[in-house]
């Protein structure tokens, strides 16, 4: 038995409020600190900093002590072979053996790892500034593009409405033609809401991807982008506080580290064992100390060596360091660029190209109820507009976008 119409329609309409109240409503400001919240990447990074200060204060301590214990002077021919307790000389040994590392070998050891621990925090912070720019950008390509989709649905809504009312014009006599023109109008406007909403289904993809959770609804207000988060000199001091040039200075102090680690290598280690020997019955026990002590005899093929490679590691860092600043600026020029000539394109769309499309189907409307004008050149009007608000969404994504990777360029506290 089929539905009444009235209940169908009931029921679609529980399911869309349903299907909508099950959407997580989020801001910005909650997106990010999701987003924090779900990444594995910083995850994974605050567990190797954290293995890296372990080491770090394991690398001050000194090295476990040694139990040595066995046999000396084991005869293994004539007729005490084999025999423990019949030759004098056989001892049964047992001691305890210390190695003792220099404390400044184990502090600038120690250093090597905090190093390496700082510059795996200032990776954290290059992985927080990546996540922000990533999930805002997704964030305010959704809610942009959930606005492209409204503005489609609703000149499309109004655009079938006056197919019916022609088609009903047709079957008392009317044009056919009209129709049919009209028909093909609206076809291609449905295609660019089906394009409107593609773009929402692959923002929500990407939140998804970064936050974890499978359906969100952008809520709370829209940032500022259409100015610049702030002025290009301003932006430019900030370069030096970019994640990526902190953590090349941190590489830079990594290399100082180890070559301060290798400088000291040159430096004995020193082992002491302290024991005790139990003879054959009758015969006197025995205790003794032994020292080991290494003897760099070749330092300048060695430890020298390495120290000169080390060296030539915290050059090469220094060098990379310079680099990664000059890269930044360019980067910095570029995207700046790239949002001022986007934002022109933007504001010449919503200011100028929106209002006359307005304009003219205003006045094609009038002409329409005046019957100066079909029903095709007010589709055609509507259609215009459409395409120009979509190509104003565009532009305004691409202005967020560009927005965004230059407000996060530098990890931010989420306030907007």
């Amino acid at each position: 038995m089929l539905m009444p119409c009235s209940h169908r329609a009931w029921l679609v309409l529980m399911l869309f409020v349903s299907a909508a109240s099950s959407a997580a409503q989020m801001s910005l400001d909650e997106a990010l600190t999701q987003a924090e919240h779900y990444s594995a990447d910083l995850s994974a990074n605050i567990h190797q900093r954290q293995a890296l200060e372990n080491q770090a204060d394991s690398a001050t301590q000194l090295p476990d002590p040694k139990l040595k214990f066995g046999i000396d002077n084991l005869p293994v021919g004539g007729s005490n072979a084999r025999r423990f307790t019949r030759e004098d000389m056989t001892m049964q040994r047992v001691g305890i053996m210390q190695d003792y590392v220099s404390s400044t070998k184990r502090e600038r050891k120690a250093n090597a790892f905090r190093a390496e621990a700082a510059s795996t925090a200032a990776g954290s912070q290059n992985l927080r500034a990546r996540l922000q720019r990533d999930t805002a950008q997704a964030w305010l390509d959704m809610a942009l593009a959930q606005q492209a989709v409204t503005a489609a649905q609703r000149l499309l809504a109004e655009s079938e409405r006056q197919i019916a009312v022609q088609r009903a014009a047709v079957a008392g006599g009317g044009s056919a033609g009209a129709v049919l023109d009209g028909r093909l109008v609206v076809i291609e406007m449905r295609d660019a809401l089906t394009d409107a909403q593609r773009d929402v289904a692959v923002a929500q993809a990407r939140l998804t991807q970064l936050t974890g959770i499978s359906q969100i609804q952008t809520d709370g207000p829209m940032p500022r982008f259409d100015r610049l988060p702030a002025d290009p000199a301003t932006l430019a001091q900030g370069i030096a506080l970019h994640p990526e040039v902190l953590q090349a200075k941190r590489e830079s102090e990594v290399s100082q580290a180890r070559a301060a680690q290798s400088e000291v290598a040159a430096i004995p280690d020193v082992g002491v064992e302290v024991y005790y020997g139990k003879r054959a019955d009758g015969l006197d026990d025995m205790a003794g100390i032994m020292f080991t002590v290494d003897l760099p005899l070749f330092q300048s093929q060695r430890q020298d060596k390495d120290h000169a490679a080390d060296r030539a590691r915290t050059f090469e860092a220094n060098d990379r360091l310079a680099l990664t600043v000059r890269d930044h600026t360019a980067q910095l020029d570029t995207l700046v660029a790239q949002y001022q000539a986007a934002q022109t394109r933007w504001l010449r769309q919503r200011d100028e190209v929106l209002p006359l499309q307005t304009q003219r189907l205003q006045l094609i409307q009038a002409q329409y109820r005046t019957g100066s004008a079909s029903l095709a050149d007010l589709l055609n009007a509507r259609r215009a507009l459409l395409e120009s608000q979509l190509n104003e969404n565009r532009a305004a994504r691409e202005v967020a976008q560009n927005w965004a990777a230059i407000r996060y360029l530098i990890p931010q506290e989420n306030r907007l």
